[in-house]
């Protein structure tokens, strides 16, 4: 799995348009997987005065390929890393296949100015609580993402 942007970076602007990005997800020759999910997360940036808004002031969005309608996408915002059986959801990922998403983010106008990663986790949302975290969490990736003052 990789994320792909033509900077390989995320620049944005308070208030500004967003910026789309996608993750490429290639399944080896090893197994299918029934549950698959591609799950977000970031460390808390403060917007001042000790505040975090919620998603860090970013809203974060996927493609529907069906609808071509864009969606809202949860963007989980901690210092810790949620274990893998505590996701749900998934789409199968048969044998040497692969599949391309879109998403999109933006920073609203009140969120923080600053850089942090956007950490991108492929979870495996049927392996079970004892899996290993390699099983669990099969390929992980990051973008940097800046936020800039307008």
């Amino acid at each position: 799995m990789y994320a792909q942007t033509a900077s390989g970076r995320l620049d944005l602007v308070r208030g500004g348009p967003a910026r789309e990005f996608q993750v490429v997800i290639h399944n080896g020759n090893t197994r299918a997987y029934s549950a698959l999910s591609v799950v977000f997360q970031m460390e808390m940036m403060t917007a001042g005065e000790g505040r975090t808004p919620a998603q860090n002031g970013f809203v974060l969005e996927r493609r529907d390929p069906a609808t071509g309608a864009w969606r809202a996408v949860e963007l989980r915002v901690a210092n810790d890393v949620q274990p893998h059986w505590l996701f749900t959801g998934g789409t199968p990922l048969a044998e040497d296949a692969a599949r391309t998403e879109r998403y999109r983010i933006r920073s609203e106008a009140t969120g923080p100015a600053g850089s942090t990663p956007l950490m991108i986790r492929l979870v495996d949302t049927a392996a079970p609580q004892s899996a290993s975290d390699e099983r669990g969490v099969p390929a992980r990736t990051s973008l940097m993402v800046t936020a800039l003052r307008d």
